[in-house]
C-alpha cells in the first residue's frame, strides 16, 4: 500500500470521527484495545515525500529607468539609471525526507472502522450507531 492511500485513509478515519455520532465513537472506543493488541503500533523511519511552495525565476524582467540631470564644467549631462527586477512565479518542489510512520495505522483503522459499524448494526441497527 502506498503512501498517499495509507495518507488517504488516516483523513478518511478523521473525518469519519469527527461527523459520527457519540454513540459510534464509543462503539469505535471498544474496538481500538483490541485492534492495537492484534495490529500494535510499529514505527519506522522512512523517506518521505514533502512538497513545498517556492519562488522561481519565470523567464520576465521589469526594469525602471530614472534620468538624472546634472550641472557641471563641461556643461549639463544627462544620467540614465536602470533598476531591473526578475519576474518570479510560485513552484511546488518535491523533496525527500525521513519521517516516522506506524506500518500497522491503517490495518488498525479499517479494524476499528470495521468492528465499530459490527457493533451499531446489533445495537442500532445502521452502520453509523444513528437512533
Amino acid at each position: 500500500m502506498g503512501m498517499k492511500h495509507r495518507m488517504l485513509c488516516a483523513a478518511a478515519s478523521v473525518w469519519l470521527a469527527a461527523c459520527s455520532t457519540p454513540e459510534y465513537q464509543r462503539a469505535a472506543a471498544e474496538c481500538r484495545s483490541q485492534a492495537l493488541q492484534t495490529w500494535p503500533v510499529v514505527l519506522e523511519q522512512r523517506l518521505m515525500r514533502r512538497s513545498r511552495t517556492v519562488m522561481v525565476p519565470d523567464g520576465s524582467t521589469t526594469c525602471q529607468s530614472t534620468q538624472t540631470q546634472s550641472n557641471s564644467r563641461q556643461g549639463d549631462t544627462l544620467q540614465a539609471t536602470s533598476t531591473c527586477r526578475q519576474g518570479m512565479r510560485r513552484a511546488i518542489e518535491y523533496f525527500d525526507e525521513p519521517g516516522t510512520v506506524d506500518v500497522n495505522a491503517g490495518s488498525r483503522e479499517r479494524y476499528v472502522e470495521d468492528c465499530a459499524t459490527s457493533l451499531c448494526l446489533q445495537r442500532f441497527g445502521n452502520g453509523r450507531c444513528g437512533k
